[in-house]
């Protein structure tokens, strides 16, 4: 291990552990805990440029922040933060690594920060449009899936021979 990976993962329990502390000193911490937890792991990627300490943080102060409007808040808008918060979090780490060039946050963030935000909505909604979403999500997966195939047929070149390259097909 790194020097660096071993400050950064020794600077990550001191905040976890002053965090659960803090909870426990004083009352109505907790909703604080994972938002606190959060900033500081994104103040240590700004120290170390350590991609884990901001895939974290990004997402611990995403779900922070829904906790905390989801314990001052009541009813559907309750689980919608929780679940924007942490969709949002998601976002945020693939922009910043967009942004900062980081090679570990390219696409994937975004995936399950979308699936998460789209099920906020859902949830904000109400009940009847859950409903409509059960029968939705699996025909929007079926359309793309479709566009993912239709783009790698188009980007194979759309030989109807079906030997493109690295398929082992050869002059026949």
């Amino acid at each position: 291990m790194q020097r660096r990976d071993q400050w950064v993962g020794g600077a990550v329990l001191v905040v976890i552990g002053a965090g659960i502390l803090l909870g426990q000193l004083f009352t109505d911490a907790e909703q604080y805990i994972l938002l606190g937890i959060g900033v500081l792991l994104l103040v240590l990627f700004a120290v170390s440029r350590n991609p884990g300490t901001l895939i974290g943080g990004g997402i611990v102060t995403g779900l922070g922040t829904g906790v905390l409007i989801a314990a001052n808040t009541t009813g559907d808008i309750a689980g919608a933060a929780v679940l924007f918060g942490l969709g949002l979090g998601f976002v945020g780490v693939w922009l910043v690594g967009t942004l900062m060039r980081i090679e570990e946050t390219t696409i994937w963030p975004l995936i399950p920060g979308a699936i998460l935000v789209v099920l906020g909505f859902v949830v904000l909604a109400g009940p009847e449009m859950a409903e409509a979403f059960a029968w939705l999500w699996p025909v929007l997966l079926i359309v793309l899936g479709v566009v993912v195939i239709g783009a790698a047929v188009l980007r194979r070149g759309g030989g109807s021979s079906g030997d493109g390259p690295g398929e082992g097909g050869g002059p026949g």
